[in-house]
């Protein structure tokens, strides 16, 4: 259920913030934690939402049918959160407001455009959760990006990228029959999983260099990558099982290792 509800993905998102608030050796307060899973949490509801009324028939996945099922109370949930958000946001800093607003305007344009945009609809799922995830940090920082914290924010990325993808790749069947308009879907399967090989093989690069830095980020990104990697090279075994959605999502919330 939490799956289903993109509550774990919304936790994910928090956890990550955090962790990048710590990389960058700034300190996020409550209201701008909860506002961020919430945020995170209104996407995602409003994105499936969207998805499930456009299906006419009943949807393939699980995910779907609950959102085509539940839509008038998830609806109504939806406009309850986003109240709640709103004045949640009149407790966070001005910096993280404003680069917030830039951010939003991103957000409703995927919204509008997203049945659209073709195989650049997992690219800019991932551009917005990683945005959303470090721009607490960065706009209250102030200082400018080295190069060596670019390797861990591309890596990230690259994290996000592969596993939005992957969640394609498992869906492909589903999504050709809802008429969905994926990467994957798109692309089919056997460019696709190629795709994935050069994404792992580069993002293994990246790992390396980024190992000389420091042991818990290379860890952690590594346990993360590697858990994708494990769903990829045994697709067979997932195909088909929810569980991957839950394992997927999970890696999001590794980073609060590093607090303890």
């Amino acid at each position: 259920m939490l799956t289903i509800l993109s509550i774990d993905v919304a936790l994910g998102a928090v956890c990550c913030a955090a962790w990048f608030a710590q990389f960058f050796n700034v300190t996020l307060n409550p209201f701008e934690l909860v506002s961020l899973g919430l945020t995170v949490w209104i996407i995602y509801t409003a994105d499936h939402l969207m998805d499930a009324r456009k299906i006419k028939h009943r949807a393939s996945t699980s995910n779907h049918r609950f959102h085509q099922r539940y839509f008038s109370i998830l609806a109504a949930a939806l406009i309850v959160t986003v109240i709640c958000d709103g004045l949640l946001i009149l407790f966070i800093r001005r910096e993280v407001f404003h680069a917030g607003i830039v951010l939003l305007m991103a957000v409703i344009l995927y919204l509008c455009f997203n049945r659209r945009i073709g195989i650049l609809k997992e690219p800019f799922i991932a551009i917005l959760y990683c945005a959303g995830i470090l721009l607490p940090a960065l706009s209250i920082s102030g200082v400018s990006v080295m190069a060596n914290a670019w390797l861990v924010i591309i890596a990230f990325f690259a994290t996000v990228l592969i596993n939005v993808i992957l969640f394609s790749w498992f869906n492909y069947e589903a999504d050709k029959r809802d008429g969905g308009r994926s990467l994957v879907a798109l692309l089919g399967l056997t460019i696709s999983k190629r795709l994935l090989y050069i994404l792992f093989t580069v993002q293994s690069i990246l790992l390396f260099c980024i190992a000389y830095q420091g042991v818990m980020i290379s860890v952690l990104l590594m346990t993360m990558n590697g858990l994708l990697l494990l769903l990829f090279i045994r697709d067979d075994f997932f195909r088909g099982k929810e569980s991957y959605r839950l394992l997927g999502d999970m890696i999001f919330l590794f980073p609060i290792i590093s607090f303890f």
